[in-house]
């Protein structure tokens, strides 16, 4: 049954070609192969580039790599349970490009790639119940079509039309379920399909900014109105229940979007990274019943993040992805193994072009050039030796060429020791001794080096550039990688009903480590078991060993890992493997019926689990790379490694697209191709933010007590009033030109923009850091007013120095809590000081505001500073709130009155407004120690405030007026030309939201830009 292949015929040559760049492929994963594909595509890249792939061990794949077991019937052998799913266009383009390059005959074993994959649409999703576990069954629609043949995918925006769609449908569905005559339910129906269908209508242009908002709030409203008159009904029935759990999660998902702009061209998925999926799903109308659900808990089991969470903007994406942009079919099964299926078709295709392969050469190190700024050499530890001087890795198995389960030790000149030994040399922790140590250098043996190892490995081969730079320590810091595990189980009898289907259904969200499972008897024929050889069924399962902090083992765990999966599993099949599959259980109880499990030995009982396939996929290399809150802005894109001559590949990269999936690591082995010069197309390619260039900084020191913690940072719960107040815009100017022109010397300049400021008082019940490191400190409640000038940051233009972008200067800032002052100033140059305030208010509307603080009545040598009054906002001739407005722009600048004069300064102002976030701009500067005239650091930073929750918001009624004593220490009516003492405010304002404050950039910093080119008017 077993021999050597010997295809393709040929092999690539040794000797180097003159000219041609060389590229050094460290790993034989899926993105270091697509990158190979793409850079060899043409005759033109072949004669551009010469590739060699360094592989440990024998095979090829990575965390995909599968093997056939010659001394078991030559049984398929994967890390765990690989599908692919319908929307990876790019993945199912490479391997139709290969297939149709391998050219295998008609009526060969898997000749096309529609041969080698088979459509599956059956899922059953388990929920823990009250009555128990329970089984949810869906099937999704299937078609004709095939992924694979280069079409883009449908935007986000499209796929948000779809998901409309479906939130109707599941409406329909729920609303119906429901039943009988109950006004409010009718009510809400009515209100739904008038809220979304005509976002339906051809040609229905995108909902945009406060439009979109609108939308957004009235669609949760009405959300939170219909749970709370279905809510009983829901827990009692559970097919009620499932639809709610749809529509609701859909709903949810649309109101997201809307609210924060992702349905736009420029829809940034990045900015929710800090976000965690659930978090996300909640704030914007998900119950908690929708939640816990099997729907949302089988995405996590999915991405094998349980436990650690997902980013919400790449969560968001990839769900959309899965339900809504599939050809074809959600799911694709393998009708081999992933190693033939995958990896042998793309080595044979890549070693007919020439590519080089060296198999057992092991990464030992990379070493960077005397300046730290290029990798000048690698470190390869040779393993073994090929008598041949090639090692030719495949087998043939009823005639597909497949990776064996172990080395071929006749070709190899250590292949007698090995065998004797059984070495693992794929396993991190093998002792087995090099051979030979291999020095490549730059120039010499490569021009560019394609790092497509995992990033679990990186600490132990890349120390150097790990030490070197920051942004790579921030990656290893924040990137974190799980354990996974596998189990594979052949039975002798038919599977049968699995779950709740009888269409070999993927089932999901059961209970850990082994919650994801699959009928896979279809592979049965392929593995060559024929009749009476007694295996007639093949059941696979997988699920994740601990969570995204357990370190990497420093000693071999393969042993201990193992024994715990095996308890894992036994408890598992003797418990609860027969709610999954109840022909396999024994007739008194719910679990296994132990001689259902294939045994060719004859064991007895639970002994006959040795002869299945166990798997913890531990080694670096092999554990699953998470998208856990706030780590994709610390990944490293492929083309961005800040190393001269290093790309980098693989599924933990920053694509973009960073989910652990085939998909990712194919979308970023083109990234990868497309740095080093190949013209690649990549299909949903996401806008992905390109990282600014950092010089070397030294790393902070947390002291406890100091609270400066890291950006960003969210308040959530935030009521806020805002004031109105006429301002001499002469003023203003000047306030402008001493905090902001002159210390930036004319390259940057900022000009009034409206004769107003805005005192702004916000009270928000939670404020914390945003970074996942300071997370875990907590949260605490903070009070900020302060006021706001509008202000043109200014760009050159045709006619001179035209306003580019709209920001706010606050000159004055007062909160409530040291942690606040000390993050502010130290962060981003708030002129923040700690005040005592007392706040007064009827629901949202504003009474009486007293801020008292340490003032200085005038500047003289025997002043004394002291407690006293810095401003005071009273309310007169209050009635009640009038209903919120529809828009911004109503909310202020639409009023009659007082306001009219404003109109041509404050309509640009409110459509800004309306995009749901503001620029601010600071002051940053230290005091030096030594001469204190002068600062030894000042820089111009910017930062955005994004809204991420708006819950309500109006005009407030009444009078209001706000009163200060002009302090010398507070000049408020000098410095922003205010009416002395106090004055009536035009307008006011009430909101209740939730916002982050993200990280600022420098726009000029005196140290680096003080010598370089200004900005001046043309």
């Amino acid at each position: 049954m077993f021999s050597f292949t010997d295809r393709p015929p040929g092999g690539p040559t040794i000797a180097s070609a003159p000219g041609r760049e060389r590229i050094a492929v460290l790993g034989g994963g899926m993105a270091s192969l697509t990158a190979a594909f793409a850079l060899t595509e043409t005759p033109a890249l072949r004669d551009r580039y010469e590739i060699t792939v360094y592989q440990d061990g024998w095979l090829l794949g990575g965390k995909g790599a599968s093997v056939r077991n010659r001394a078991m019937h030559g049984r398929i052998e994967e890390h765990g349970l690989h599908l692919w799913l319908g929307y990876y266009e790019n993945a199912f383009t490479l391997l139709r490009k290969c297939y149709e390059e391998l050219g295998r005959p008609a009526g060969a074993a898997m000749a096309t790639l529609r041969e080698a994959f088979l459509k599956h649409s059956a899922i059953v999703v388990e929920e823990k119940t009250p009555r128990g576990w329970e089984h949810w069954s869906v099937s999704f629609p299937q078609t004709d079509e095939w992924p694979g043949d280069g079409r883009p995918l449908p935007s986000f925006a499209e796929s948000l039309r779809g998901g409309v769609r479906q939130v109707l449908i599941y409406a329909r569905a729920f609303f119906g379920e429901l039943g009988g005559p109950r006004p409010e339910v009718d009510d809400a129906a009515a209100q739904l399909r008038g809220l979304l269908e005509p976002a339906l209508a051809p040609g229905a242009p995108l909902l945009l900014g406060a439009a979109a908002r609108v939308l957004a709030e009235s669609l949760r409203a009405l959300m939170a109105r219909l749970w709370t008159a279905a809510r009983r009904d829901v827990e009692l029935d559970p097919g009620l229940r499932r639809l709610w759990v749809v529509f609701n999660f859909l709903g949810a998902v649309l109101v997201g979007a809307l609210r924060d702009g992702l349905v736009g061209p420029d829809a940034d998925f990045e900015a929710l990274d800090d976000i965690e999926f659930s978090d996300w799903l909640r704030r914007h109308g998900a119950a908690e019943v929708t939640l816990s659900s099997g729907l949302v808990r089988a995405f996590y089991h999915l991405a094998f993040c349980d436990g650690d969470g997902a980013g919400a903007g790449l969560a968001l994406l990839g769900m959309m992805r899965m339900f809504t942009c599939y050809r074809g079919a959600v799911f694709y099964k393998m009708r081999a193994g992933m190693g033939e299926t995958v990896f042998s078709p793309l080595y044979e295709v890549l070693r007919r072009r020439g590519v080089r392969f060296e198999f057992f050469h092991r990464v030992r190190g990379l070493e960077l050039s005397a300046d730290r700024r290029a990798v000048e050499r690698v470190v390869i530890g040779r393993q073994a030796t090929p008598r041949s001087g090639e090692y030719r890795p495949l087998v043939d198995v009823g005639g597909l060429p497949c990776w064996p389960e172990a080395p071929l030790y006749d070709q190899l000149v250590e292949g007698e020791a090995l065998a004797r030994r059984a070495e693992n040399l794929a396993s991190f922790w093998s002792d087995w001794p090099d051979v030979e140590q291999r020095i490549l250098e730059r120039g010499a043996h490569f021009d560019h080096v394609l790092l497509g190892i995992s990033i679990g490995a990186l600490p132990s081969i890349a120390p150097e550039l790990i030490e070197a730079s920051p942004r790579w320590r921030r990656m290893i810091e924040h990137v974190k990688t799980v354990r996974t595990v596998s189990l594979q189980l052949w039975v002798n009898q038919p599977v049968g009903r699995l779950g709740t289907s009888a269409h070999a259904p993927v089932v999901g969200a059961y209970r850990m480590p082994l919650e994801t499972w699959a009928d896979m008897s279809h592979l049965a024929p392929v593995e060559g078991w024929r009749a009476g050889e007694g295996v007639q069924g093949i059941l696979y399962a997988c699920g994740q060993l601990g969570h995204g902090d357990d370190p990497v083992a420093e000693r071999d765990p393969r042993v201990d890992d193992l024994a715990a999966l095996q308890r894992a599993a036994l408890d598992f099949l003797a418990k609860d493997l027969g709610h999954i599959w109840p022909a396999g259980k024994e007739a008194a109880g719910g679990g296994l019926r132990w001689d259902a499990l294939f045994d060719p030995e004859g064991r007895a009982g639970a002994e006959r689990l040795q002869a299945q396939y166990l798997r913890v996929n531990a080694s670096p290399s092999d554990r699953y790379v998470l998208s856990v809150p706030g780590s994709q802005k610390h990944r490293i894109a492929p083309d961005d490694t800040g190393f001269e001559g290093l790309v980098v590949a693989g599924d933990w990269t920053r694509t973009g697209y960073d989910l652990g999936c085939i998909e990712a690591a194919t979308m970023s082995g083109l990234q990868a191709a497309r740095a080093l010069g190949a013209p690649v197309e990549i299909l949903g390619e996401v806008r992905r933010r390109r990282a600014a260039p950092r010089i070397e900084l030294p790393r902070y020191v947390d002291r406890p007590g100091e609270m400066a913690l890291r950006s960003p940072y969210v308040l959530e719960d935030v009521w806020m009033t805002a004031l109105v107040l006429r301002a001499e815009q002469r003023a203003l100017r000047a306030l402008l030109d001493r905090y902001l022109n002159a210390p930036a010397r004319g390259h940057v300049r900022y000009a009034p923009a409206a004769p107003f400021v805005v005192l702004a008082a916000a009270f928000a019940g939670r404020a914390f850091s945003g970074d996942p490191g300071h997370r875990r400190i907590g949260t605490m409640p903070e009070t900020d007013i302060a006021f706001w000038v509008p202000a043109w940051a200014l760009g050159r233009g045709r006619g001179g120095l035209l306003p580019e972008r709209l920001v706010w200067f606050l000159p004055h800032v007062f909160v409530s809590t040291g942690a606040a002052a000390a993050a502010g100033r130290e962060i981003y140059g708030f002129a923040k000081s700690v005040v005592d305030v007392e706040v007064r208010r009827t629901g949202y509307a504003l009474d009486r505001l007293s801020v008292v603080g340490e003032v200085i009545a005038r500047h003289a040598p025997d002043a004394r500073g002291g407690p006293g009054r810095i401003l005071e906002v009273t309310r007169r001739d209050a009635g009640p709130i009038p209903p919120r407005a529809g828009a911004i722009d109503r909310l202020f600048f639409d009023a009659p009155g007082p306001l009219g004069g404003l109109s041509p300064w404050l309509a640009p102002i409110s459509r800004r407004l309306a995009a749901n976030e503001v620029t601010l701009a600071f002051l940053k500067q230290f005091r030096d120690a030594e001469h204190t005239d002068r600062a030894c650091y000042q820089a111009i930073v910017e930062a955005k405030a994004k809204v991420r929750a708006l819950r309500g918001f109006g005009p407030l009624p009444g009078t209001l007026r706000v009163d200060w004593d002009d302090h010398d220490s507070h000049p408020f009516s000098a410095e922003l030309g205010l009416a002395p003492g106090g004055q009536q405010a035009l307008a006011a304002a009430w909101v209740d939201f939730d916002f982050v404050m993200e990280s600022g950039r420098e726009v000029f910093n005196a140290a680096r830009d003080g010598s370089s080119a200004r900005l001046t008017a043309s």
